[in-house]
C-alpha cells in the first residue's frame, strides 16, 4: 500500500516536474507568464481598477502602475475581505485567513485562495518527484508531515472568513490528499489537542506505531528536538499505552476525540513486540526504516539543525527544506544541488539588490554571491510584497538561480541606535561557537535590563560547561558585535553593557516554544532565530539552569 500511494503521488507530480524542465530554459518568459496570468484574472477587482490592471501590457507597466507594499499596505484590504467583501485583492473567493507573526505587526493575516494553494503545488511537486526519482525506496514507507496544534486566535478583522491553519498535506491536492491520507503516520486530529504535552505525546503515540516510518517532515529543526526529547521522557508511560492500545496524555484530552484517535491509532503485534524488545533508546533503534529528515537548514537555523544531528540524527540524512513562507513558497530542494532552487512555477518574483532602496531586478538577472530581498507577487492577492527575506546566490540550474535564506531584512534590535541585525547576529554567533570549538543545543541573544543596566544575553545549553570560560566567550563575542559601528557607539556612550552568556537547561528550548505558542504562534510556524527583540527571557529560560 506504502508503495502503491507513493507511486500514484510521484506520477501525479510529473506534469510540475516537466513545467519546471520547460521554463528553466527560458526564466524571463516563465516569470512573465505568470505575472500577466495573475493580472488578467484579477483585473476587475478592487485592486486590480485602482491599478490599471487592464491596461498592464509589459513588465515595466507593471512596475510603473503597482508600488512595492508591505502588509501595513492591505490592512484595510484584509478588513473588507473579513467582513464578507468579494473581489477586494483576488478574483477567486478567499477560503481562510492564515495567521503568521510579523516583523512589525503581532499577527500578520495572509489570505488563502485556490490559486495560491496551485502555486504551492507547482513547488512541491517538482520537489517530491525529484525525491523519489533519486530515493525510491522512500516510496516503501510511510512519512510524518508536521501537525501542529491550533492556537485559539480571534482576529478583529476576520467576521466572515475563518482564521485557521492549513494541513501540510492539503497543498498536495485532491485525489492525492485522500490516497496520502493512508500513509500519513499522524492524523490531522491530532492538532485540535491544545496542550502542548498531550499533543506531543500522541504525536509520538502514533509515530511509534510506525515500523515503517520513512521520512520525517517538519519545519524548524527545534521542533523535532523537543518531539525526541519527550520521547525519551516519556517512553515507558507511552509503551504501556501501545501494549493496551489507549492514549493517556499527561493532561487529558477531549474524550469524543480520544476515541476517534483510538480508532485510528492502528499497530500490528509485530510492531509491538519490537518495541517491548528494545535495549538502547535512539532514533535507529526505534524507527530502523528512518531514512530522511526534511527540515529548514540555513539561516539561523543552521546552529539548531546542528544540535539535531549530533542528538539525534547522525546516522539519518538531512535535506534542506528551502525557503518556504506562509504567504508563499520561494524555493525547493534538488538532490543534485547543495542548494534550494527558485520555485520559478509558483509565483511572480522580484529581488531588491543589497544596499539598492527599492529598484528591483527579476530571477533571470540575479547574480553570483549577491544577496537580495525578495519580493513577490501572488495569486493570493499580494502584489510586489516585500517578504523581507534576505538571500544570497550560490550558483545556477541553467537559467535558475540557487540561493541559501540569509536571514530576516529589518528584524534588527534596536534599543539606543545599536541596530543589531538579525543576520549580522546569527553569523557572529555561528563563528565565536566554531572557533571556541563549542556546540549548542539552544541559542538566543537577547536584550536585557537588570538595575538599571541594559546589556545583551546570549543563552546556550552546552553539555560540558566545566571547561568553558563564560567571561572570556562573553568578551569574545561582545568584541565581535562592536565591528558593528552602531553597537560600539552604545557602548562607548555606556548606554549597553558588555555581552554576557547565561547557560540553560535541557529545556530552555521546550520553554521557548511554549511561550511563543501561548502568544498565539503555530508551534510549526515558530521563527526561532538567534536574535530576539523582546526582553523577559531570563525569567523564561532560566528556569531549572
Amino acid at each position: 500500500m506504502n508503495y502503491f500511494v507513493n507511486l500514484i503521488w510521484k506520477l501525479s507530480c510529473v506534469r510540475h516536474w516537466r513545467q519546471y524542465q520547460l521554463a528553466k530554459t527560458d526564466v524571463f518568459q516563465a516569470q512573465q507568464n505568470i505575472l500577466f496570468n495573475i493580472i488578467r484574472q484579477n483585473e476587475n477587482t478592487r485592486f486590480g481598477k485602482d491599478h490599471s490592471f487592464s491596461s498592464i501590457d509589459s513588465i515595466d507597466k507593471f512596475f510603473i502602475q503597482v508600488p512595492i507594499s508591505e502588509y501595513d499596505d492591505y490592512i484595510n484590504d484584509i478588513k473588507d475581505i473579513g467582513s464578507g467583501h468579494d473581489s477586494i485583492l483576488t478574483k477567486e473567493t478567499v477560503g481562510l485567513f492564515e495567521p503568521t507573526s510579523g516583523s512589525t505587526s503581532a499577527t500578520k493575516l495572509i489570505p488563502y485562495t485556490k490559486g495560491l494553494k496551485k502555486e504551492f503545488q507547482r513547488g512541491i511537486g517538482p520537489w517530491i518527484f525529484d525525491l523519489f526519482s533519486n530515493r525510491p525506496d522512500l516510496m516503501t514507507g510511510s512519512a510524518y508531515w508536521s501537525v501542529s496544534p491550533v492556537p485559539d486566535i480571534s482576529h478583529p478583522n476576520s467576521e466572515k472568513v475563518p482564521v485557521g491553519f492549513e494541513h501540510d498535506t492539503n497543498y498536495l491536492g485532491g485525489l492525492t490528499h485522500v490516497l496520502l491520507s493512508r500513509i500519513m503516520a499522524v492524523p490531522n486530529e491530532v492538532k485540535l489537542i491544545k496542550d502542548i504535552e498531550s499533543f506531543r505525546y500522541v504525536t509520538l503515540l502514533f509515530l511509534l506505531a510506525r515500523g515503517d516510518l520513512k521520512i520525517i517532515s517538519v519545519w524548524h529543526p527545534t521542533f523535532l528536538t523537543i518531539l525526541f526529547d519527550q520521547l525519551m521522557d516519556d517512553f515507558s508511560a507511552l509503551l504501556t499505552d501501545i501494549n493496551n492500545h489507549d492514549i493517556n496524555p499527561p493532561k487529558p484530552i477531549d474524550l469524543t476525540l480520544k476515541k476517534r484517535l483510538i480508532q485510528q491509532l492502528k499497530i500490528s503485534p509485530d510492531r509491538i513486540h519490537e518495541l517491548n524488545q528494545l535495549e538502547n533508546l535512539n532514533i535507529k533503534s526505534i524507527w530502523p526504516a528512518l531514512s530522511l529528515v526534511s527540515c529548514w537548514s540555513d539561516g539561523p537555523s543552521t546552529l539548531f539543525l546542528k544540535s539535531l544531528k549530533q542528538k539525534y540524527l547522525h546516522q539519518i540524512e538531512i535535506q534542506g527544506k528551502g525557503l518556504i513562507a506562509t504567504e508563499g513558497l520561494i524555493s525547493f530542494p534538488l538532490f543534485n544541488y547543495e542548494w534550494p532552487v527558485l520555485s520559478i512555477n509558483s509565483h511572480f518574483f522580484e529581488f531588491i539588490p543589497d544596499g539598492s532602496p527599492s529598484e528591483t531586478v527579476l530571477a533571470h538577472e540575479l547574480e553570483l554571491n549577491k544577496q537580495y530581498e525578495v519580493v513577490l507577487t501572488t495569486s493570493g492577492g499580494l502584489y510586489r510584497y516585500k517578504l523581507r527575506d534576505i538571500i544570497e546566490v550560490m550558483g545556477f540550474d541553467e537559467g535558475v538561480p540557487l540561493f541559501r535564506f540569509v536571514g530576516k531584512a529589518g528584524y534588527i534590535s534596536d534599543l539606543f541606535g545599536e541596530k543589531l541585525s538579525d543576520g549580522f547576529v546569527s553569523d557572529v554567533v555561528n563563528q565565536v561557537l566554531q572557533e571556541s570549538g563549542l556546540s549548542s543545543h539552544f541559542c538566543l541573544v537577547a536584550p536585557e535590563q537588570t538595575n538599571g543596566t541594559y546589556r545583551y544575553f546570549l543563552y546556550l545549553n552546552i553539555q560540558d560547561q566545566d571547561s568553558i570560560n563564560l567571561k572570556q566567550l562573553g568578551d569574545r563575542l561582545d568584541l565581535q558585535l562592536r565591528k558593528n559601528y552602531h553597537y560600539d557607539y552604545c557602548r562607548q556612550l555606556g548606554q549597553l553593557k558588555g555581552t554576557k552568556i547565561k547557560m540553560v537547561s535541557d529545556r530552555a528550548m521546550k520553554y521557548f516554544v511554549e511561550a511563543k505558542h501561548q502568544k498565539g504562534t503555530k508551534l510549526g510556524d515558530i521563527k526561532t532565530r538567534i536574535l530576539t527583540k523582546s526582553m523577559g527571557w531570563s525569567d523564561i529560560l532560566l528556569k531549572g539552569a
